[in-house]
């Protein structure tokens, strides 16, 4: 008689969760579930109400663990015995803290900040008999992750998505957080590079490649338009995801005669001054800016779409660009971090130098008028996402991992 598989059960951790823009880590965190995996999510602290674009947003909001605000009198209870019961584990924590601060006494000060976050999840995470911590991010939450689980005495593992950690490697702590994890769950090979050059090669043996992905049954491949006039972009109202460019090339393009108009699904900081620019530039009347979206909403707004576009000086591997190819919506992006390995230029979408309005405004042009070219990029580019960024697979990568971590099978 086969015995009963016992239940692996992890952590999943950020710095705020769930946000509307981390769709991927709670899809990530439902496929797991369903594989018999018990996953307790936390983070650092709760989303505002901006974010609750959805039930499954509310429902993961409800059920984590929020390490802040933290109670004074609780926090020096957690302190003193983590301290008692495991001094070399709390003073080595300690000590790698201070080893791995940014220099001056600001630098010292948020790492301090860090270690009592450290000190609340290591507590928690032992209450709750948690076997292994995954982060995503690795950030200054990957940061917590590292000194936790030296407390907790347990594994954890990082998802490295880039593109920031690698501007400063040294400030992030790369180098420690790889040594001292289980694995490192790498997005793309170009993340797996990066990721070698700021690390022991002695470590490298810790790097998977586990592609973020999408469920292509959840978006539904919608047959090519004629004519094409409806753009659209998903994502981050931030500086790093290029939108003057494209405001630029919009620009050029309805000097040209072309006729379109561009949906903004998301929020951000910079969306104050995005709305003013677009008003300068005299092209206002023909944007509309949605604000954030659940993911049924999301859906929604691709079926409606002709070109899907993201003009980022900086990515990984974009979700909200597999989302677009797996229904099938043509796409543009440029030749930033890892989006050569989900895009082949002419094949799957077309790429882009960044910060070049001139190429994007010829490359949206170049689809309104060939009909027959978005046609071809759409059927290959939904192919794509379904051979090599399906969702499914890479859960099970994950899944695998994090039963090998604890000793499971």
């Amino acid at each position: 008689m086969q015995k009963p598989e016992i239940a692996v059960r992890i952590g999943y951790f950020t710095n705020t969760y769930p946000r509307a823009t981390d769709t991927f880590i709670q899809r990530e965190v439902k496929g797991l579930r369903e594989r018999g995996i018990d996953v307790r999510t936390f983070s650092v602290r709760k989303t505002g109400s901006d974010h609750d674009v959805g039930p499954e947003v509310l429902a993961e909001k409800r059920s984590t663990f929020y390490l802040l605000p933290a109670n004074p009198i609780g926090l020096l209870i957690d302190n003193v015995a983590t301290l008692l019961s495991h001094p070399s584990r709390y003073l080595g924590a300690l000590r790698l803290a201070l080893r791995t601060a940014q220099p001056g006494l600001r630098g010292l000060l948020y790492q301090m900040f860090y270690f009592q976050e450290a000190v609340i999840l290591a507590r928690v995470l032992r209450r709750q008999g948690i076997e292994h911590l995954h982060n995503h991010l690795g950030d200054t939450s990957g940061t917590v992750t590292l000194l936790a689980c030296m407390m907790a005495e347990i594994s954890y593992s990082i998802t490295i998505h880039g593109p920031h950690l690698f501007f400063d490697p040294t400030h992030w702590a790369l180098r420690e957080k790889v040594k001292y994890a289980g694995f490192i769950a790498c997005i793309s090979y170009y993340c797996k590079s990066q990721m070698m050059l700021f690390s022991d090669q002695a470590d490298w043996g810790r790097f998977q490649i586990v592609h973020c992905g999408v469920d292509p049954q959840h978006f539904g491949y919608i047959e090519v338009k004629q004519p094409a006039k409806k753009l659209l972009y998903t994502g981050r109202l931030a500086a790093e995801k290029g939108l003057p460019v494209l405001f630029e090339s919009l620009k050029l393009l309805g000097q040209q005669g072309y006729d379109y108009e561009l949906t903004l699904v998301g929020d951000g900081n910079d969306r104050k001054s995005l709305e003013e620019l677009a008003r300068q530039m005299g092209i206002a009347d023909r944007l509309v800016f949605a604000g954030f979206a659940s993911q049924d909403g999301v859906r929604d707004y691709l079926m409606q779409s002709d070109i899907f576009i993201l003009p980022s000086f900086a990515e990984g591997v974009p979700v909200s660009l597999m989302e677009a190819m797996a229904c099938g919506i043509p796409v543009i992006a440029t030749y930033v971090g890892g989006i050569a390995e989900l895009i082949e230029p002419g094949e799957t979408g077309l790429l882009v130098p960044p910060s070049d309005p001139a190429a994007l405004r010829d490359a949206i042009a170049r689809y309104i008028d060939d009909h027959s070219l978005r046609e071809k990029v759409s059927r290959q580019g939904r192919e794509k996402v379904m051979s090599d960024f399906n969702l499914d697979k890479e859960v099970d990568k994950l899944a695998q991992l994090f039963r090998i971590q604890v000793g499971r099978s």
